[in-house]
């Protein structure tokens, strides 16, 4: 058999025909595509979150002010200490809710009539302790120079509330012999108080 010397064309190779119809396809993307690139995406900073410093104020109390029926303070014996007379003062919430005491304890010697006659320093400003229902809270109290001999006894203590002052029971002037001495002639009585303190 003779074979044909003429040449047939060889098939092409699929690999060259996926080229092909890549590169054209670019091409036709490239012609025909017109629109403008879309700007790139910015990034939104998330707004910052500015922390709450720690000394910001406590925010108020639910709690109402004590009063006189909720409370029963109690103090005494007297004790002596360097010419002064002074005692240890209990506080305890027998209501049946937290209540609010003032920012500091304020007491006021008081005569058989009602009139104050010595008084510590003046009540001190905001928010005091919260004192819950059956618990319990003190301070102290400190009398000093007691020069006055003409005051009517007994002499009764009392502790200032917001709604006024309650007594401190079993802690009762009664003779000239509970007065501190007069140390300074002349010079007035001095009453002080401690600040609130855990009991």
């Amino acid at each position: 058999m003779i074979r044909s010397s003429i040449a047939r064309p060889s098939r092409p190779r699929p690999f060259g025909i996926v080229a092909l119809i890549m590169a054209a396809a670019s091409l036709i993307a490239a012609c025909g595509n017109t629109t403008p690139p879309s700007p790139s995406a910015t990034a939104v900073p998330s707004p910052s979150v500015t922390p709450v410093p720690s000394s910001a104020p406590p925010s108020p109390s639910a709690a109402a002010a004590c009063v006189r029926d909720d409370l029963a303070v109690t103090g005494g014996p007297w004790g002596g200490a360097a010419g002064s007379r002074g005692s240890d003062i209990l506080v305890e919430n027998q209501g049946s809710a937290t209540c609010l005491l003032p920012a500091g304890p304020t007491v006021a010697i008081v005569d058989q009539g009602g009139t104050v006659v010595l008084s510590s320093a003046p009540a001190q400003a905001g928010i005091g302790p919260e004192l819950a229902a059956g618990g319990s809270i003190g301070f102290s109290l400190l009398v000093g120079n007691w020069c006055d001999q003409t005051v009517s006894f007994p002499l009764r203590i009392q502790l200032a509330l917001a709604s006024g002052g309650i007594d401190i029971d079993q802690l009762v002037i009664g003779t000239v012999d509970d007065l501190p001495p007069c140390n300074g002639p002349g010079q007035p009585a001095t009453l002080q108080t401690t600040a609130w303190e855990p009991r």
